[in-house]
């Protein structure tokens, strides 16, 4: 009498067994973020140790982050910063020492005198351009003369000829062009790739790639110091990496700082790119999330290629059992070992599913028996029953237990900015847009679920022939049977018509966005299911059960 709450108690154990294994399929637990990056420099340490080294600019920026995300406090170290940009006036613009600029801003005074900190701006006036190219007309490397001589070059697109009324943004930008090639501050990539666009200038392809990394070079100019630019540029790998993260300078003004951070510690644009392209919604604040909570952090998320949760409820509950759900002891091996824990997840998921449905066999014996002159069910039949019941109520288990399953992501609007009109013409032909994926995650688990319950039914019809099959009595009763069980075989139709029709009503209430092809596939699975059940196994039963009445 009682095994059946047994079996269901049980089942709830398991369940909350696996509940407690703190991975995921398809998300981040934010708490091994956390544990992972417990004993990793922070950022506003990363500022300081940056500041050690005399990359001042690079450390505002990281301290931009810190402060952004609110973690740290990283006062100290701007008064750090503050102090060394009053002694040395000059490192506004370069951001820390560097003889290399050192020697230009010797040059030109004027430069030297410059309000601006950003590159661009303060290589637009006419006396630093003249004093920039006469300069760099002295250099001994032929890349940098190459890199000078596009200034010649015509049938630009987006910037205005450097010979027109308007051509100072883009000699302004050649001219830095030339002071990170004269630097070697490109990356080899990049390097070779200008340079080989450079000496083809009267190809009329080579100037649209050579003006599209220009105009690159212009985004990030626009918003960077001296120090800035060359810590970022090394790990720029290619060309489309350049134009990526310039894109990224666009449209991220506030949260950039977490990318350039992000790109520093990674030592590789590609890998944060990669990440951003993948998850282009939720990306960039599970990137600043990773972030806050350490470098190791952000190194686990970029290789686990996975959005990050923040289980409200674990959380909550963690604080209450702190040894059992936050316990660094279990957390670290997980984060190293996501796949092992993952298997056991699964495995005390299964069993769960198992208890329950022999608690379902056993406390309702009525929804898998026909009636008491049935004779003792066929092993095999029993065995496939029982494996298809704990296949759907494993994912159904795996759906409830796996947070964000359903969770809408927002499309993020573009925010309505005031910039200048060179900047807005030339920048708004460069702005990526949202790429549309054609089935998104809502979309294959609802068309799974309704799969899953049509393949239920299906067994369930089944079991019903094979019952009738098998028992004791004449083929006129049989078929008077089947004649009888003819809703549960057409119930197929009437799940997939239900399934289409709350889809459709959630659709339109917005209570999950699945698309339409999730609605229409619930009553295209009941058809099918219902045309293989009726055709290929119930129609010929009848015609032998037919045939022996008449004999």
């Amino acid at each position: 009498m009682f095994r059946p709450f047994i079996l269901l108690i049980t089942a709830v154990l398991l369940a909350f067994v696996g509940w407690m294994v703190p991975v995921y399929w398809q998300l981040v637990n934010s708490q091994l973020l956390e544990a992972v990056g417990e004993d990793t420099p922070s950022l506003v340490e990363a500022a300081a140790n940056q500041v050690q080294l005399d990359q001042l600019g690079a450390a505002s920026i990281c301290l931009d982050a810190a402060e952004s995300l609110d973690v740290g406090d990283g006062s100290q170290v701007r008064q750090s910063i503050a102090r060394a940009t009053e002694l040395f006036p000059e490192y506004a613009i370069t951001g820390g020492p560097d003889v290399y600029f050192d020697q230009i801003l010797r040059i030109d005074p004027q430069l030297r005198a410059a309000k601006r900190t950003e590159l661009i701006p303060i290589l637009i006036p006419s006396q630093t351009r003249v004093s920039l190219s006469s300069f760099l007309t002295n250099s001994r490397s032929t890349s940098v003369r190459a890199v000078l001589e596009t200034k010649k070059m015509a049938g630009t697109r987006q910037f205005m000829p450097v010979d027109s009324a308007a051509g100072q943004p883009l000699e302004a930008t050649i001219l830095l062009g030339a002071l990170l090639m004269q630097g070697n501050h490109f990356s080899p990539e990049v390097a070779a790739t200008v340079r080989s666009l450079a000496d083809n200038i009267e190809d009329v392809y080579a100037v649209v790639d050579l003006e599209r990394v220009y105009f690159a070079l212009f985004s990030l100019g626009k918003r960077m110091n001296w120090n800035q630019l060359v810590q970022l540029l090394p790990f720029l790998e290619s060309p489309e990496a350049l134009e990526q993260v310039a894109a990224y300078a666009r449209n991220y003004d506030e949260t950039f700082s977490w990318i350039y951070v992000a790109i520093l510690q990674a030592e590789s644009a590609q890998r944060v790119i990669a990440y951003l392209d993948a998850f282009p919604k939720e990306g960039l604040d599970d990137l600043g999330l990773g972030l806050s909570y350490g470098e190791g952090a952000l190194y686990y998320l970029l290789d686990e290629m996975k959005k990050v949760e923040q289980p409200t409820r674990r959380l909550a509950l963690a604080q209450k059992m702190p040894t059992l759900l936050d316990n660094p002891a279990l957390l670290l091996p997980a984060a190293r070992n996501p796949g092992v824990f993952l298997i056991f997840k699964g495995l005390f998921t299964a069993l769960a599913a198992l208890c329950l449905t022999g608690f379902g066999l056993k406390a309702f014996p009525l929804l898998f028996h026909t009636f008491k002159r049935t004779r003792k069910p066929n092993p095999f039949v029993g065995t496939l029953r029982t494996i298809t019941l704990t296949l759907i109520l494993s994912l159904l288990i795996i759906l409830i237990m796996e947070p964000g399953v359903f969770r809408q992501s927002q499309t993020l609007q573009p925010e309505v900015r005031l910039e200048w009109a060179f900047q807005d013409t030339v920048e708004s032909l460069f702005t990526p847009t949202e790429r549309n994926d054609t089935m998104d995650q809502i979309t294959v688990i609802t068309i799974s679920i309704f799969f899953l319950m049509q393949v239920a039914l299906y067994m369930a019809g089944l079991i019903k022939i094979t019952e009738i099959r098998k028992m004791a009595g004449s083929p006129k009763l049989k078929l008077e049977l089947l004649e009888n069980e003819d809703q549960l075989f057409d119930s197929g139709l009437y799940l997939g018509l239900t399934g289409t029709v709350l889809s459709l009503i959630f659709l339109a209430i917005g209570v999950v966005q699945a698309s339409l092809m999730a609605a229409y596939s619930s009553t295209l699975f009941g058809i099918i299911f219902v045309a293989l059940l009726k055709v290929f196994h119930l129609r010929p039963y009848r015609k032998v059960l037919i045939l022996q009445a008449d004999e």
